[in-house]
């Protein structure tokens, strides 16, 4: 008897140590993931505060680092989002083609896929439909999905007003309409700076003071903004 139980025990510490060794792997794996991840967030936080394109050794670097995150964790829906990023920034330098870029479609869906709640992956793929495959309609309906999981989120904010100042002459009277819409609910709350930042970088001025101040008798909004963004179109 005293054989069984002895053998029962070095059983029981032998799953034991198998699976605080599993739990170590994966907490070791998790640590070095984020160490070679958070460097290439912050380039990319470089790139996206810079009017220069990304220098090409900057460039291969961040690629390695995101990837070596990605080969450490690949359902971690943060590091597929800043790969699919990363992608774009190569596509914008002219490293990958038009054609190449069309893969980084599956990198959204994934990231999507495993946190289907988060606003900001929804905002990055209109982004990424909108700009590098001109599908409008349907970088629009990912808009709509960032917007009703986190209209309050200034990068929701700021990709929404982005998407939509680029193919202004593309939208629809109703998208319009909406759009001002998202201004006014970003001036009159905390997203004023993003929206304003978002203007101003889009030459939208002429034409979002124009609405405001026709709607001046109705909202007071235009006595918010007039000074900062709408003094020279009075």
């Amino acid at each position: 008897m005293s054989y069984v139980v002895s053998g029962r025990r070095r059983m029981l510490i032998v799953l034991l140590i198998a699976a605080v060794s599993g739990l170590l792997a994966m907490s070791f794996n998790a640590g070095l993931a984020s160490l070679y991840y958070f460097p290439a967030q912050f380039r990319v936080e470089q790139w996206e505060k810079s009017t220069d394109k990304p220098a090409a050794t900057d460039l291969q670097h961040a690629t390695e680092l995101v990837a070596n995150a990605v080969r450490l964790q690949p359902d971690n829906p943060h590091y597929l989002l800043l790969s699919a990023k990363i992608n774009e920034w190569r596509w914008y330098s002219g490293v990958l083609s038009s054609a190449e870029i069309k893969a980084n479609e599956q990198l959204y869906q994934r990231a999507i896929a495993l946190r289907p709640s988060w606003p900001v992956a929804y905002a990055d793929y209109a982004y990424f439909l909108a700009v590098t495959q001109f599908r409008l309609t349907d970088a629009w309906q990912q808009l709509q999905f960032a917007a009703a999981r986190g209209s309050y989120l200034p990068q929701v904010q700021q990709k929404f007003l982005s998407i939509a100042f680029n193919f202004w002459t593309n939208l629809s009277i109703q998208q319009k309409a909406e759009v001002y819409r998202r201004i006014e609910i970003g001036f009159a709350g905390a997203l004023a700076g993003q929206t304003r930042t978002a203007i101003e970088q889009a030459g939208m001025q002429q034409h979002v003071c124009r609405y405001l101040r026709l709607k001046k008798d109705t909202t007071h909004l235009w006595e918010k903004v007039r000074h900062s963004v709408c003094s020279r179109f009075q």
